[in-house]
């Protein structure tokens, strides 16, 4: 599945190419239960899926607390290989809230 193309489609997202993290969100009813299908879906789903989701959650809120993210390069825009990656390197500041 082109998930490239699914995520950048009006059919199933309101203006698709819009920053919108608030989209992602379990209350949220703006996306197509079809459109993301990174773990799968159905009998054959990932059995690990929920546990990889609470890891990713768990490791993003531990970040929030303990560091501030900067950024203070060029815009980085996207290059499609296999999926989506950016076309330079990613330098992002680390700042101790400490």
């Amino acid at each position: 599945m082109d998930l490239y193309a699914t995520t950048r489609s009006e059919k199933y997202f309101r203006d698709p190419l819009e920053f919108k993290p608030e989209r992602w969100l379990r209350e949220s009813k703006e996306v197509h239960p079809f459109s993301h299908l990174q773990f799968g879906f159905g009998p054959r789903m990932c059995v690990g899926r929920r546990v990889a989701e609470l890891e990713m959650y768990v490791l993003m809120c531990k970040l929030l607390q303990r560091f501030r993210f900067e950024y203070h390069h060029e815009p980085v825009e996207l290059r499609q290989k296999f999926f989506s990656v950016p076309d330079k390197p990613v330098k992002i500041k680390f700042v101790d809230r400490c």
